[in-house]
């Protein structure tokens, strides 16, 4: 059954390649920004360029999933171990159901790599992500403060929800 507001048209997942990394760094800035903007440093937001998202993206190709609604990139997650390390959807899939299925599916995939307990850390202050991560069933389990690159070298203090989730195996 399809849940009200959500979209089944078009819907599809695949590995990320390195053709998708331009798309990838234009969505993971807009969603960085959509998320964080309001509360991040503003070291930190001047360190968060289109530039250096897709430098830190050079890694991604060949794994995690990359969303496609409607023949558009709309989203993507990637996992390093048993770390959901990025998840982001696009503005043009934000209340279509695809966070939703993206999870599953990254999910779904980890628990195929053998992952049995998942984690992902979600910013302090990033309420939408924070409700959307608890109604995925994911257990806040505290806060934990961490560091970021500051994209030149640098690190910068920043103060993380830790998520945890056990996945069961395929």
């Amino acid at each position: 059954m399809t849940a009200p507001g959500s979209r089944t048209a078009d819907l599809s997942f695949r590995a990320i390649e390195a053709d998708d990394l331009p798309a990838l760094a234009a969505l993971w800035h807009e969603a960085w920004r959509a998320g964080h903007a309001s509360f991040a440093s503003p070291e930190l937001t001047r360190a968060r360029t289109p530039e250096r998202f897709l430098a830190r993206l050079q890694p991604f190709a060949g794994g995690g999933l990359v969303a496609w609604l409607d023949g558009a990139i709309a989203g993507f997650a990637y996992w390093d171990g048993a770390e959901l390390d990025q998840f982001h959807v696009g503005a043009n899939a934000r209340g279509t159901g695809l966070a939703a299925r993206l999870m599953a599916a990254a999910e779904a995939a980890m628990a195929a790599d053998g992952v049995t307990s998942a984690h992902l850390f979600c910013a302090e202050g990033n309420a939408r992500a924070h409700r959307f991560y608890q109604k995925a069933g994911w257990r806040d389990a505290g806060l934990e403060a961490t560091r970021v690159s500051d994209g030149a070298g640098g690190w910068l203090p920043v103060t993380c929800h830790r998520f945890v989730k056990e996945l069961a195996c395929a």
